[in-house]
C-alpha cells in the first residue's frame, strides 16, 4: 500500500506524506518539550511558594480561563485549518483569504460572548469551587484579573491555526510554544519571587497572550502569497459556520480539555485534592507530547488526502503515525504505572500524588494507543460525530465523577478519568474504522507493544530488589530505558523510519561538507 512497485520501500507519494508530518511533528514536538519544560518549572516553583493548597486555587481559576479561553473561537480554528486547506489545494487565493477572514469575524464574536460570561459571572463562577467566602471573594478577583487573556487566546488560536494550513508547524510552534510560555514564565516567575503571589502569576497570562496575538498576526501576513494577499476575498460563511460549531461542541464537551476533573474536585472536594489531581495531572504530560505534536500537522494532512480520494495513503500513513506515537509514549506511561515515585517527587516533592499519576497512566495508553482518531472523524468532514461521542464521554465522566468523588477524592475522580478515557477512544477507532475505511493498527504496531512488556517486566524486577532511595529508582529507570531500546532495535526500522533517518543523515552530510 505504501510501497514502490518492486517493493523495495515507500513510494515517492507515501514518502513525501511520511516527510511531511515527520518534519512538522518533530517542530511541533521541539516546541512542547520547551513549553512543558517551562510549565514544569514554574510548576515546581509555584508549589513551593504557594503551597499544595494555593497552587489548587491557582490550577482551578486558570482551567476556568482556559475552558472559556479554548471555547472562545467558536471552532473557528479548526474551520481556518480545513478552509484554508482545501483552498489552497484547489488554488482558489480568495477562498483563502476569505476563509481567513470568516474564521477572525466568527472567533472574535464568539470570543467576546465568552469574556462577558467570565467577567460578568465570576462571583458565581467561583462560589462552585472556593473553599470558603474569603476566598471567594479572591477568586472572583483572580476570575476578572484574567478574563481579558479568553479573548486574546482565542485570536490567537485562530491566527495560529491558520499558519498551520500551510503544512508547517513553525509559526504555530514558536507563537504557542516558545513566545507564549516563555512570557508567562519569565513574568510570572519574577512577579511570584517578588512577591506578588497569585495576583502576579493572572497578570503574566494575560500579557503572555496579548504578546503572541501579535507574533500569530505578523506570522499569518509574512505566510500569505502577494496573490492571496490581493485576491478578492470568497467567502463560504455558512458552511464554515456549520464546521465550526459542531467542533466548538467536541472542544465544549471535550473532558481533557475541559480539565472536568479539576472543576469537578473543586466542587465536590478542596483544594489539596485539586492540587494533587493536577500534580498528577502534569506528568501525564511528557507521554502526550508525541501525540499532542502530532495532530497540528496530521489534521490539514488528512484534509488533503481524503478530498484528493487517497484513502490508501492516509491508512498508511495513519497506521505510521500510530506506530510512533505508540513508541515514544508506552514507555513513559509504563514507567509511572510501575515506578510512579521519582517522577513525583522531582515535580512537586508531594508524593501522595504518585498513586494518582499511575491511575491516570492506564488511561492515556488508551488515549495515546488508539492515535489521532478524532482529528480523522473531523477533517473528513464528520465533527458532528465527533460532538455526539464528546457529549457522552462528558455525561459518564460527570455521572461517575459525582458519584466517586465525594467519598474517594483525587483517587475516584483519577479511575474515572481513565475509564472514560479508554472507552470513548475505543469507540472512535471503530467508528473511523466503519466510515472512512482507515484504522490505526498495522502488524509493526506489535514491536513498541512488545519492548514495553519488557521494559515493564524489567521494572517490576527492579522493584524487588532490596533497598530503596532516589538514586536505585533512577538506576532502575535506565535499566528498563536501555532494555525498551534494545528491544526495537532488535527488531529492526520500518521503511518509513529508514526514509526519515536517511533523510537526515543526508543533510547532516551536506551541512558537514560546507
Amino acid at each position: 500500500m505504501g510501497l514502490d512497485p518492486q517493493g523495495e520501500g515507500l513510494s515517492e507519494s507515501s514518502a513525501a506524506d511520511v516527510r511531511t508530518v515527520a518534519k512538522g511533528g518533530a517542530v511541533q514536538i521541539a516546541g512542547q518539550i520547551a513549553s512543558r519544560g517551562l510549565g514544569y518549572l514554574f510548576l515546581a516553583v509555584s508549589v513551593r511558594i504557594l503551597g499544595t493548597a494555593g497552587y489548587g486555587l491557582y490550577r482551578q481559576v486558570t482551567q476556568i480561563l482556559n475552558i472559556a479561553g479554548g471555547l472562545a473561537p467558536g471552532g473557528f480554528n479548526y474551520a481556518a485549518v480545513r478552509y484554508i486547506a482545501k483552498a489552497r489545494a484547489q488554488k482558489e487565493h480568495g477562498g483563502v483569504k476569505g476563509a481567513i477572514w470568516i474564521a477572525l469575524a466568527g472567533g472574535t464574536i464568539c470570543s467576546g460572548l465568552a469574556f462577558g460570561i467570565v467577567f460578568l459571572g465570576a462571583g458565581a463562577i467561583a462560589s462552585s469551587f472556593a473553599d470558603s467566602p474569603a476566598k471567594q471573594d479572591f477568586a472572583a478577583f483572580l476570575l476578572r484579573l484574567g478574563a481579558a487573556y479568553v479573548p486574546l487566546y482565542a485570536i490567537q488560536q485562530v491566527l495560529r491555526f491558520a499558519t498551520q494550513a500551510y503544512k508547517t508547524m513553525v509559526p504555530a510552534v514558536i507563537i504557542a510554544n516558545v513566545i507564549q510560555p516563555g512570557v508567562r514564565f519569565i513574568l510570572g516567575a519574577a512577579l511570584l519571587l517578588a512577591g506578588f503571589t497569585l495576583a502576579g502569576v493572572m497578570t503574566s497570562l494575560v500579557a503572555s497572550a496579548a504578546i503572541s496575538v501579535v507574533a500569530a498576526a505578523l506570522y499569518l501576513r509574512r505566510m500569505m502569497s502577494d496573490k492571496e494577499r490581493k485576491a478578492s476575498p470568497i467567502f463560504e460563511t455558512s458552511s464554515m459556520t456549520r464546521f465550526a460549531l459542531p467542533q466548538a461542541g467536541v472542544h465544549l464537551f471535550s473532558v481533557h480539555v475541559l480539565g472536568l476533573g479539576i472543576v469537578l474536585l473543586g466542587i465536590l472536594s478542596g483544594d489539596v485534592q485539586v492540587g494533587l489531581f493536577g500534580i498528577a495531572l502534569s506528568l501525564q504530560s511528557p507521554g502526550r507530547v508525541f501525540l499532542t505534536g502530532i495532530v497540528q500537522i496530521w489534521a490539514p494532512v488528512v484534509t488533503d488526502l481524503y478530498e484528493s480520494g487517497h484513502i490508501a495513503r492516509l491508512n498508511s500513513l495513519y497506521q505510521t503515525i500510530n506506530r510512533w506515537i505508540a513508541t515514544f509514549s508506552f514507555p513513559f506511561f509504563a514507567a509511572l504505572i510501575v515506578l510512579p515515585e521519582p517522577f513525583v517527587r522531582i515535580l512537586s516533592g508531594d508524593e501522595r500524588a504518585a498513586s494518582l499519576a499511575a491511575i491516570l497512566a492506564v488511561g492515556n495508553f488508551f488515549f495515546t494507543g488508539t492515535g489521532p482518531c478524532s482529528y480523522v472523524l473531523s477533517m473528513t468532514g464528520r465533527p458532528g460525530l465527533n460532538l455526539v461521542n464528546s457529549i457522552v464521554a462528558m455525561a459518564l465522566y460527570a455521572g461517575l465523577g459525582v458519584w466517586l468523588v465525594p467519598q474517594y477524592g483525587a483517587a475516584g475522580m483519577a479511575i474515572v478519568d481513565s475509564l472514560v478515557s479508554a472507552l470513548i477512544n475505543v469507540a472512535r477507532v471503530v467508528e473511523v474504522k466503519l466510515l472512512v475505511g482507515v484504522q490505526p493498527y498495522g502488524r509493526s504496531y506489535a514491536k513498541p507493544v512488545a519492548a514495553t512488556l519488557l521494559l515493564t517486566l524489567v521494572l517490576m524486577v527492579w522493584r524487588l530488589l532490596p533497598g530503596d532511595g532516589y538514586a536505585l529508582e533512577v538506576a532502575g529507570l535506565a535499566v528498563g530505558a536501555a532494555a525498551y531500546l534494545g528491544a526495537l532495535w532488535g527488531m529492526g526500522l520500518d521503511a518509513e523510519e529508514r526514509h526519515v533517518f536517511e533523510r537526515i543523515r543526508s543533510r547532516l552530510f551536506k551541512a558537514g561538507k560546507r
